[in-house]
């Protein structure tokens, strides 16, 4: 499948309605604009007997607790999958087909397989895009909600993601209500896209970042925010005419946001170019520092430290509420 099949594939998967979205084939389309020899139905029969096999161990088992449980040992104890600790940032983690590989990823792929796998055993489980720390839902009709941790593997009670929330943000996000409802697979999606993003922008690989924004651009057009990060690419890139035309995107979307004036500032100047055919210019040193203070928008990059110590991150395209938000002023992926 080549890149261009991938997108195209991808396209078309989106044109679903979101409850019959396949989450696990669309991350694995993701996935192949990376890996041209990926085979997107090798994995997902290898998805499918995994939920056959949990479905067959959980049986007539009804007791929620016991459920997660069965789900929890059979894919962190038995199939071993785990929390890339070591190589967080390896953008392999974002990629389902090196999670099925390599059994390790990060918080929200190995959320996107749970409920890969859960959903073909029959279970209610959806992905929850709780700030900085993706988690599973195990919500049945009958009963009580359980929060499942897939990347440290066990389950948490809304006051323990409550207090997961606090640790990571030393209590500037406050927990409520909407922050541990479900999201739609296509925020789900988004949200991969733009770790796999901020990841590419660290390295400075403004092609493969630019890839990235324009699958969450498929995801939800209405992003507003995501115009005028697509639009800093492609000024880092010199695409003049291209840039220009996202900048006035998103400021007849939001006529003035906060960074209103810088950008009608370089919107100004590639009107200027691109009229006067001038020859792309190089950045100066005004227009690095700007293209570093927006990709803080690019994505909610937050730096957290657990109880015991340990820092690491999860990346997501912002609060549940769609704001963004800035990490320490700096951006350091």
């Amino acid at each position: 499948m080549t890149p261009a099949e991938a997108r195209d594939a991808f396209t078309r998967l989106l044109q679903t309605p979101d409850p019959e979205l396949d989450l696990a084939e669309a991350a694995l389309l993701i996935a192949a604009e990376e890996y041209p020899d990926l085979r997107p139905a090798v994995y997902l029969n290898q998805i499918a007997r995994m939920g056959t096999e949990l479905k067959q161990r959980i049986r007539a088992e009804v007791e929620p607790g016991r459920v997660v449980e069965m789900a929890n040992t059979y894919l962190f104890e038995e199939l071993h999958f785990k929390g890339n600790r070591e190589e967080y940032y390896d953008p392999r983690n974002s990629f389902l087909n090196e999670v099925l590989d390599r059994r390790v990823g990060i918080p929200i792929t190995l959320a996107v397989l749970y409920v890969a796998i859960g959903e073909r055993a029959g279970l209610p489980v959806r992905g929850v895009g709780m700030p900085g720390h993706f988690l599973v839902k195990y919500a049945p009709a009958t009963s009580g909600e359980i929060f499942i941790d897939a990347f440290n593997g066990r389950t948490l009670t809304r006051e323990e993601c409550a207090k997961m929330l606090n640790e990571m943000y030393g209590g500037e996000v406050k927990m409520r209500p909407a922050l541990l409802e479900p999201s739609t697979k296509r925020q789900i999606l988004s949200r991969i896209l733009n770790n796999l993003k901020s990841l590419y922008l660290s390295r400075g690989d403004l092609a493969r970042a630019l890839s990235a924004s324009d699958r969450i651009m498929l995801t939800d057009p209405h992003l507003t925010s995501e115009w005028r990060d697509r639009g800093m690419i492609h000024f880092q890139m010199h695409h003049d005419a291209e840039a220009l035309k996202d900048f006035t995107r998103y400021l007849a979307m939001r006529p003035e946001p906060e960074d209103a004036p810088r950008v009608k500032q370089l919107r100004g100047q590639l009107i200027s170019r691109v009229n006067g055919g001038l020859r792309h210019a190089r950045l100066d040193a005004d227009d690095v520092r700007e293209f570093r203070e927006l990709r803080i928008g690019f994505s909610d990059h937050r730096r957290r430290r657990t109880q015991a110590g340990r820092i690491d991150e999860e990346h997501q395209p912002g609060l549940a509420d769609g704001r963004d938000r800035r990490r320490d002023q700096r951006v350091v992926p």
